[in-house]
């Protein structure tokens, strides 16, 4: 108890001589307050995780925060630290102070930490806002800081139906407050927590989905009707069961429904168009399930691919999360993995800011062959911190990664902040690890590959029936799985010319088709013509998405007048067109 002692000690002398405001130590720690709901109604649960980025040798902490006195009710009871010790928690007003220490001789904890989390209970409907003020950190050595911070969690509370009264005399009756038919929030008879809330599950109930997705259905006149169904708690393993067969019945009112699940970890879109497109094959019992899994990957897995990617001068910024569908009837569990032409977002959350998109991205790890690949990702700033929304056909684990590439030959090319964009995305590689060789010509194959990973798509094993692809080639399975997603045709008699050098027409035709695949569109253009002199001399097959191209503003022509339809593509050419393409379907920044 001595140094608990001296500790409490020497908060009280820290914040009596040194002015509020004054930041003490070194390093560059950050501090954030989240919340695990973005939604509740009067009555419900809020939970405020206040978390700590670059922490070194925390033994001790106190935190300062502010709260909407009118609309949330402080627990004490339920508000915890992360680490067992010596606990103080003040309520004053609409003032929290909560303080923890370690007890003994034991060391501080370090790294990007949950320090505490923060009960609340709704009380009021309305916008209630939780406001992280300061935090004290003391070290093992008894070193204090004091850090100055102003980092806000936003909660909207919905009213719940109102108590018409008892008694006698006149009662003026009340409208019930209507629940809002985009918002699904489970009771808690409806959540299972396991291992002290680290695991949480919400078994959704039939009749309360039924009405939810009547109602949603009656209230929305929008073709794609969004249902957000808010999982509480801050459980690194997260999981949603759902009655199937109500969800496909609900497809017959509206095929373009989506589910979109909120967790602590972040959020996931689910059209449920995909139980169509999964290839379902009737054999599904009438009580089967649909679970969405959101979970924090294993430290083993992180651990593996950290080491993986510090080799290669990479740092992951964001916790490791694996993403799963699965059909569950009483006999046997079946997991969804790809969902065909359909591509689904996520939202995840990162350690800090991220100052410059291009220099980060999304990937997906495979933890049994240690293979990593990029994925469209979309980076935006959001309440002071950064999220990013990955957008992909498959469910696998996924985490974000910062890259910086550059290549000798490219300094001062016309090219080069496109070309080292996409390496350091890992869409292109150089020729050498410093070389890229911007006007090597492009051969077609080069170019599928290109356009494949670009999209993120999960490649093929085999050439899709090309009889001059082997598949021992490097590019066989990025060519099968262009052929498969609609992207390639062959030029006849089976074949598809892979080692040909691609020209200006071709690479465009290839292109409007990736476009068409993400927007679920074919490229038709207004007009079959181009502006330039020599349109003419555009093949037929090309013309229409050449003309769409150049109205789009993804191709330009070689000249002011001149298009060079059957002119040889080069690599930089063919990366500065794949960059235009990636955001204008919204896949990259």
């Amino acid at each position: 108890m001595r140094k608990v002692g001296v500790l409490l000690m020497t908060w009280m002398l820290l914040l009596t001589v040194f002015p509020i405001g004054m930041a003490l130590g070194a390093g560059t720690p950050s501090f954030t307050a989240e919340s695990n709901v973005s939604r509740v109604t009067v009555g419900g649960d809020v939970k405020i995780t206040i978390k700590g980025q670059n922490i070194t040798d925390l033994y001790g902490y106190e935190v300062v925060l502010t709260y909407d006195a009118e609309r949330l009710e402080f627990n004490k009871e339920q508000s915890n630290g992360s680490f067992e010790g010596y606990k103080v928690v003040q309520n004053a007003g609409n003032q929290v102070t909560f303080a923890l220490t370690k007890m003994g001789n034991l060391a501080g904890e370090s790294g990007n930490l949950s320090i505490c989390t923060l009960a609340f209970k709704a009380k009021q409907s309305g916008s209630a806002n939780v406001s992280l003020q300061q935090v004290t950190t003391v070290s093992s050595q008894l070193l204090p800081a004091v850090w100055q911070v102003s980092h806000q969690a936003s909660i909207q509370i919905d009213a719940s139906t109102p108590n018409p009264g008892t008694g006698t005399g006149t009662v003026t009756p009340t409208t019930p407050t209507k629940e809002d038919p985009t918002l699904y929030v489970p009771k808690g008879t409806e959540i299972r927590t396991e291992d002290g809330g680290a695991s949480v599950t919400a078994v959704i109930d039939r009749e309360r989905l039924v009405q939810k997705l009547s109602d949603l259905h009656a209230s929305s006149n929008r073709d794609h009707p969004v249902l957000n169904i808010d999982i509480p708690g801050t459980g690194v393993l997260n999981a949603v069961e759902l009655p199937l067969d109500i969800l496909l019945n609900s497809l017959k009112d509206n095929k373009g429904t989506i589910l979109t699940i909120h967790t602590y970890l972040g959020t996931y879109d689910l059209p449920l168009s995909i139980l169509n497109q999964a290839g379902r094959d009737g054999s599904l019992d009438a009580s089967a399930t649909l679970i969405i899994r959101i979970d924090k990957a294993k430290n083993q897995h992180e651990l593996q691919f950290d080491q993986s990617i510090a080799e290669k001068g990479m740092k992951r910024v964001s916790d490791m999360i694996d993403y799963k569908i699965i059909l569950k009837s009483k006999d046997k569990e079946e997991e969804i993995h790809n969902f065909g032409n359909t591509f689904v977002t996520r939202v995840m959350q990162v350690d800090g800011v991220i100052q410059d998109p291009s220099k980060a991205t999304a990937v997906v790890y495979d933890p049994i062959t240690g293979e990593m690949h990029f994925v469209p990702s979309v980076f935006t700033l959001k309440d002071g911190k950064t999220e990013v929304t990955i957008i992909r056909n498959t469910n696998s684990m996924y985490a974000i990664v910062q890259n910086k590439k550059s290549f000798d030959d490219m300094a001062g090319h016309w090219a080069q902040k496109d070309v080292e964009d996409l390496a350091s995305k890992m869409i292109i590689n150089g020729t050498t690890d410093h070389t890229y060789t911007p006007e090597m010509q492009v051969t077609r194959a080069q170019f599928a590959a290109l356009l494949v990973r670009g999209l993120g798509l999960p490649t093929e094993t085999k050439a899709f029936g090309f009889t001059d692809v082997a598949d021992t080639q490097w590019y066989a399975s990025e060519v099968g799985t262009a052929a498969k997603y609609g992207l390639v045709d062959g030029v006849g008699e089976g074949k598809f010319n892979p080692d040909q050098l691609i020209t200006r027409e071709q690479m465009v035709v290839m292109m409007m088709k990736a476009v068409g695949l993400v927007q679920g569109t074919s490229a038709n253009a207004t007009s079959t013509k181009a502006p330039f002199a020599d349109q003419d001399l555009v093949s037929d097959y090309a013309r229409s998405a050449v003309a769409d191209a150049v109205a789009k503003g993804l191709v330009q022509g070689k000249t002011e007048t001149t298009f060079a339809p059957q002119d040889v593509a080069t690599r930089a050419e063919a990366a500065v067109i794949i960059k235009r393409v990636l955001q204008d379907v919204n896949l990259i920044n």
